[in-house]
């Protein structure tokens, strides 16, 4: 079961990353505000978040949880409380800030908007968009690292079980 949970939460992951990344091209070859591909790349983002980006956080998030579930060992290692709090750091950026900006510059693109609300919007997605990113890297690294910073452990208690 821990292994089947490891796979949907790599491809919760994959789903996730791999989706906000293809926001970012799409908005760079949409080109600026009032250009012709910029509505369309605008439309593609808010539908690709819809389909991919919050459905890959949540595979992600409830393998998480499913994962947690199964190995009670999981819960006593501090490294995982601190992947639980970048987890929920991503997941709050993402649902409050991330897919309303996204939603909101697309709404304010198709209609006669302020430029200024537009920009603002733009700018919202992007910096809390950049933070997720940060966030799922350092998550990733946690992920990783923490069976080595385990085995670190296991061998200084090793150690000092010996000396004494």
């Amino acid at each position: 079961m821990r292994r089947i949970l490891k796979i949907a939460h790599l491809i919760g992951l994959a789903l996730f990353l791999g989706s906000v990344f293809s926001h970012v091209v799409a908005s760079v070859l949409g080109g600026p505000p009032g250009s012709p591909g910029f509505l369309p790349a605008r439309a593609e983002i808010v539908a690709a978040t819809r389909a991919l980006t919050l459905p890959g956080l949540g595979l992600a998030v409830l393998s998480g949880v499913g994962m947690a579930i199964v190995s009670p060992g999981l819960r006593r290692q501090r490294w995982f409380w601190l992947h639980v709090a970048l987890a929920a750091a991503v997941v709050v950026s993402s649902l409050a800030f991330v897919a309303p900006a996204g939603q909101r510059a697309l709404a304010l693109a198709t209609g006669a908007a302020n430029a200024h609300d537009l920009a603002a919007a733009l700018f919202v997605e992007r910096v809390a968009g950049s933070v997720n990113i940060g966030l799922a890297i350092v998550l990733i690294a946690v992920g990783v690292i923490r069976p080595a910073l385990r085995a670190r452990i296991r061998a200084r208690h090793v150690e000092r079980r010996l000396r004494s």
